[in-house]
Formats: C-alpha cells, sequence, structure tokens
C-alpha cells in the first residue's frame, strides 16, 4: 500500500489528509484536488477564487514507484497553474516527494509524509540463483552459493530485504 499525507492552511487552521492507492477515492488511487466538492477528494474553500474547481490530480504511478502531480487546467486557452517548489506546472506531471510545496492559488500544501514509494527502496542485486544481497557485493561472489555478481542483474530492494542480512 502507498499513502500520501498532505498538510495546509485553510481559514486559520491547519488541515491534513492521509489518502491511499486504496482509499475509496473519486478514483482509486487518485486524489482529485479544488474548489467543487462534487468533484474532488479535498475541497478548498470556495472562496479561494484563485483555486480552480478542479485544479490538479495526485496519483500513484507503479511505473515511477511514487506520487505524481498533474494539472487538470493545463488544456484549457488560460490555464491555472500549479506550482510545485517553485516550477510552474502546466501540462507535464511531476514527481512528489517529502517536503514538496505545491501552491494552488493562494493555497500551500505541503507533502509530509509519503509510505511505500521509491525513496524507502535501495537498490540491491540479484544472483543467478535469486538471492537478493545490498549493492555492495557487486563484482564480489554470492555468500549463498558461491556464484560471481559480476553481471547480476540490478533490482531494488524493499525495506524488507535490506533488513536480511546476507548468510555466510
Amino acid at each position: 500500500m502507498y499513502k500520501i499525507t498532505l498538510e495546509w492552511i485553510e481559514e486559520g487552521g491547519t488541515r491534513s489528509q492521509t489518502i491511499s492507492n486504496e482509499d475509496n477515492t473519486r478514483e482509486v488511487g487518485k486524489i482529485f484536488i479544488g474548489r467543487d466538492e462534487n468533484q474532488c477528494d479535498i475541497v478548498l474553500p470556495s472562496s479561494e477564487k484563485t483555486v480552480s474547481r478542479l485544479h490538479v490530480v495526485i496519483f500513484y504511478d507503479s511505473h515511477r514507484q511514487g506520487w505524481c502531480l498533474k494539472n487538470l487546467t493545463g488544456n484549457r486557452s488560460s490555464p491555472n497553474p500549479a506550482i510545485v517548489n517553485g516550477k510552474i506546472i502546466i501540462l507535464e506531471e511531476v514527481l512528489l516527494s517529502v517536503g514538496s510545496l505545491i501552491q494552488l492559488g493562494r493555497i500551500t500544501i505541503v507533502v509530509k509524509q509519503i509510505e511505500g514509494n521509491k525513496s524507502q527502496y535501495q537498490y540491491g542485486i540479484r544472483c543467478v540463483n535469486g538471492h537478493l544481497l545490498p549493492y555492495d557485493f557487486i563484482g564480489d561472489f554470492c555468500p549463498h552459493c558461491g556464484y560471481s555478481l559480476q553481471a547480476s542483474e540490478t533490482i531494488y530492494l524493499s525495506p524488507e530485504d535490506q533488513d536480511i542480512p546476507p548468510e555466510n
């Protein structure tokens, strides 16, 4: 499961919301943000006219192994920009990370936490017999079976695999 926690200031108070890729949002794995309560999972105040009724979508991209943001106003004749970490986003999608600042009009949303994305993974290698090892073993021999790791496949090791020390 992949989770993202967003936090923002609204009408003088701090609000936050944690959503996973399995939550029952308007579309599974997608978080729609804007002013329209009929279209959005996170509804910003209707008084914020600098935010579109349906402004952005945040979604989990399994190919990038992370949460991405897409501006849903990009195809309009006069798009309403989203600004992520100071970069204006109109047509492209941008990968989010912990600490990313998303500005929609006068509202700034901070990505407070991300669980289960690529940032928790590390590079590793898999020997010809399938043993998973830290990347430090590249060019060495597998401590499990003795095969050379010179041409082993590079992979992402999950946090669970990173905790398993190689056996001698």
